[in-house]
């Protein structure tokens, strides 16, 4: 009876999994083989190393801008996206070294550390600011969970978003029964919103101008109501130890990408265009929605992340620690996982990764 409740919770584990690219998995220690030396390794071609990552719609707009002007190759690399690396898939990608690196929220990190990949924070592109809930307005639903009740809402599951909208109904004295939690992938929810099959979806930025343009109002804010969250990048401890200076100039190329898009950005005019381009053409949205999400979630840069007053720091307890934090309590409430960190420092990158990057100047 033993072996068949151990099999049944691995499988479990493995179902819960298959939504790792959007924070949706389940925790319990589960072994992971070191990575090999040799999948550890950079390669190199045409002079520049190739950087292995997974990437999907979201704040990083450090990313799609880079890519826009090509900005790596300034750094010395080349980025390389690895087909496949989503879902289940990114756990076996980054446990073997086939992926180097991946934006996520501190949910899909956090779980990942529960079952012993050990993902650091390497940066945070943005506060999102526009997490919340995205409502159709003939369901009369406010910033008031009481006006939930009862109502059908969409979440990605152990996502931060499904984090956000518990713990918004824990401040207002309310359990996650108390409204019909309909678990959807952000790829289906929009089309699941036309047909009227949700009341409304709890969801990130991206996502949420998605919804707009379908007619949903953002009509709760997740950071009005005391729950911080954001995009960020992470890789392997193995692999910030095996290649620090890689580590470094990917993290050197991000900022320097956040440095231009805010220059841009205060400059107006084509340079503007430019950024709004690139947000636009990554994230499959329209100009306007681009500016608008920009505006609110506006690019960080490394001196951002070395702010004791930012809710990004890498150095303060109410920055990226207390988001880390916060999540995994939350986590532990919904059996995402079975214990919160005992230190959530630990899975930030080390501050020499940072300090580094500063020093490193584009070609």
């Amino acid at each position: 009876m033993k072996s068949n409740r151990n099999l049944t919770c691995l499988v479990h584990r493995i179902l819960a999994v298959a939504c790792l690219c959007l924070g949706a998995f389940s925790g319990g220690a589960l072994a992971q083989a070191p990575t090999p030396a040799s999948k550890l390794a950079v390669k190199t071609e045409n002079g520049l190393q190739v950087v292995k990552l997974a990437w999907g719609p979201g704040a990083s707009w450090d990313f799609a801008y880079a890519q826009y002007v090509d900005l790596w190759k300034r750094f010395g690399l080349r980025v390389d996206m690895v087909e496949g690396a989503n879902g289940a898939a990114l756990l076996s990608f980054f446990g073997s070294g086939e992926l180097h690196t991946a934006t996520m929220a501190p949910s899909a990190m956090i779980v990942a550390n529960s079952i012993n990949i050990p993902l650091r924070v390497i940066y945070a592109d943005a506060s999102t600011t526009r997490l919340g809930l995205y409502a159709n307005p003939a369901s009369k639903m406010t910033a008031d969970p009481q006006t939930w009740r009862g109502k059908k809402i969409g979440i990605a599951k152990n996502s931060q978003a499904d984090y956000a909208l518990r713990w918004s109904l824990q401040k207002a004295g309310m359990k996650p029964t108390d409204v019909q939690m309909v678990v959807l992938a952000p790829t289906v929810a929009v089309p699941a919103y036309q047909r009227n099959d949700i009341d409304g979806y709890y969801v990130w930025d991206v996502w949420g101008a998605r919804l707009e343009a379908s007619g949903a109002k953002l009509v709760q804010r997740a950071v009005d109501v005391g729950f911080a969250s954001s995009s960020i990048w992470t890789m392997t401890k193995e692999f910030i130890e095996a290649n620090p200076e890689v580590a470094a100039r990917y993290v050197a190329a991000l900022n320097q990408a956040n440095v231009e898009m805010r220059d841009a950005l205060d400059k107006g005019g084509a340079a503007a265009e430019t950024v709004f381009a690139a947000v636009s053409k990554a994230n499959g949205v329209d100009r306007a929605s681009a500016e608008m999400l920009l505006r609110a979630q506006p690019p960080a840069t490394l001196q951002t992340l070395l702010s004791a007053e930012s809710p990004l720091s890498f150095i303060s307890s109410t920055g990226l620690v207390a988001q880390i934090a916060q999540q995994a309590k939350i986590a532990v409430e919904a059996e995402a996982i079975k214990q919160a960190p005992a230190n959530p420092k630990d899975y930030l990158a080390p501050r020499s990764v940072l300090d580094a990057a500063l020093k490193i100047k584009a070609r």
